[in-house]
């Protein structure tokens, strides 16, 4: 008996000391800021029952990175914008959807491209019509979450016109994951989707842990120099593979049913949904398609550079929502300047000025601005 409590203290103390390493480890590398789990970051988001977590109203925070440093402010409204009032006398107001790609905190917020398109529109309106755009845009949302996220926060803001910022990168993978929540609603209680829950839940904790993160980077790295691990394509990447695998193919699915429901609310409160669909930095980049090619290959794979696209075009035919593409657009302006930052797959200024310019011209060409422009 002796012999056992001394084992039980022992192994108690090596706990103890396990976590108490973690958190110093953990507390170091955040002081040194420059990540999305300092948390300084962190303070811009608060828990939601429904959505999982939104941007916290009235937050602040000045975010460093080796590549930039931006301050970021998040308005009464509980988004990446200035503070929105009543509508004015001829406003007519557009909001933006997204992810990380739409509130860019890697630039600030005039040089965002909502803040560009607003100026844009305005550039031809006749007055006193006047445009106003809102960065609805929230760190890691995917479909569902961007659905549920207008239809609880964002809907108060009355817009005219919704643009849903999809990302061809990994939103597929997103969906798939928040599924459940779709289903939550529709039965009015916690649906039984333990795997998807406990996966966004699981990433949700290493992206917010500084320690996890790189803790993940090494296993993996000693699981696949020792052949430990079966090498498989990362699961964002299978989205580009010839033959879609199940994950994909549901979360395609789950992704057309967060836009559907997103395009009835919308029309219902007298609205306009329209698509923006965003590349990954590979399609653009020459050098990024090549590197991520060869890996690909030696797994045994082939990597169709725009097949994500492509997957995510034919998903939204049946939809009837005008969708906007605009990978070519960055094609073209990718072979003079930068539009994706070197650090991340985040645009540079100048790519959300092309972004903004392709979307104007795309609000004109369909009319959904209404009238008020020259």
């Amino acid at each position: 008996m002796r012999l056992k409590s001394i084992l039980q203290s022992n192994a108690a103390l090596l706990c103890v000391m396990v976590v108490a390493q973690f958190w110093l480890f953990e507390a170091g590398l955040r002081l040194r800021g420059g990540s999305e789990a300092a948390p300084e970051f962190q303070r811009l988001f608060m828990p939601d029952e429904t959505i999982g977590y939104r941007l916290r109203p009235g937050a602040t925070a000045r975010f460093t990175t080796a590549e930039f440093e931006t301050d970021i402010a998040i308005n009464a409204a509980g988004v990446r914008d200035r503070e929105i009032g009543p509508r004015a006398p001829g406003e007519r107001r557009v909001l933006v959807l997204g992810d990380s790609l739409v509130m860019a905190v890697q630039v600030p917020d005039w040089e965002t491209l909502t803040a560009r398109l607003e100026r844009f529109l305005n550039e031809d309106a006749v007055p006193p019509a006047t445009f106003r755009v809102i960065n609805a845009g929230v760190q890691g949302y995917g479909p569902v979450e961007e659905y549920l996220f207008y239809r609880d926060v964002a809907a108060r803001l009355q817009p005219d016109v919704v643009i849903l910022a999809l990302y061809a990168g990994n939103d597929a993978v997103e969906a798939a994951a928040s599924g459940h929540r779709l289903a939550e609603r529709d039965m009015g209680r916690p649906a039984d989707d333990r795997v998807g829950a406990f996966t966004q839940w699981r990433r949700r904790v290493i992206r917010r842990s500084m320690v996890l993160q790189i803790v993940r980077l090494r296993v993996t790295t000693a699981l696949d120099r020792f052949g430990w691990r079966r090498p498989e394509v990362d699961l964002p990447l299978r989205a580009y593979l010839p033959e879609a695998p199940p994950e994909i193919t549901r979360g395609l699915k789950v992704m057309t049913d967060a836009v559907s429901r997103l395009d009835a609310l919308t029309r219902s409160q007298g609205a306009r949904l329209v698509v923006l669909l965003l590349p990954a930095r590979f399609q653009v980049d020459d050098d990024d398609y090549g590197r991520l090619r060869e890996g690909v290959a030696r797994l045994g794979y082939t990597l169709e550079r725009d097949r994500a696209t492509e997957r995510f075009r034919l998903a939204l035919q049946a939809s009837g929502v005008p969708v906007l593409d605009v990978l070519p657009v960055l094609r073209e302006a990718a072979g003079g300047r930068e539009v994706f930052m070197r650090s991340t797959a985040h645009f540079t200024p100048f790519g959300h000025e092309t972004i903004a310019r392709a979307i104007h011209r795309e609000l004109v060409a369909l009319d959904v601005a209404g009238q008020g422009r020259r």
